[in-house]
């Protein structure tokens, strides 16, 4: 099942590749779809959500379920 997140920070490429980056450093094995204009991440396959959310927000792009 698929997690939607609303990321209100991400507003370019490089911040999508940061929240990418995040993402992908506690779930290596999830699939991420990125919308920069909606700021919405989708992501497959991942374990734990808080452990996502706190990487986003280390990362400075605090995330919410959208």
């Amino acid at each position: 099942m698929a997690t939607v997140l609303k990321v209100e920070k991400m507003h370019c490429r490089r911040c999508a590749k940061r929240v990418t980056s995040a993402i992908m450093g506690v779930a290596p094995q999830s699939k991420i779809d990125i919308d920069i204009e909606g700021r919405r991440v989708t992501i497959d396959g991942v374990g734990n959500l808080s452990d996502v959310t706190k990487a986003l927000a280390d990362a400075g792009y605090p995330a919410q379920n959208a």
